[in-house]
């Protein structure tokens, strides 16, 4: 895998665009798990209540819209 295996839940299932730094995750993502923010599978820890934080690793290394949703 040439890439980080950590999977966002922004849009379905995305994944970090960043390259692979240490067991199949990006240093962000990597430091992430170590410090049990994320689980071995990519995923972040139900136990995590900052959510600002929560999106911080939720949404770094993806694409997001240059444009806002507007609902008609």
């Amino acid at each position: 895998m040439a890439t980080c295996r950590f999977r966002s839940s922004f849009g379905g299932d995305q994944h970090c665009a960043d390259p692979v730094y240490q067991e199949g995750f990006c240093r962000f993502h990597f430091d992430c798990f170590l410090a049990g923010e994320i689980s071995q599978n990519g995923e972040i820890n139900e136990q995590l209540a900052d959510q600002v934080r929560r999106r911080t690793i939720n949404f770094h290394g993806i694409s997001l819209p240059d444009r806002v949703y507007l609902s008609e």
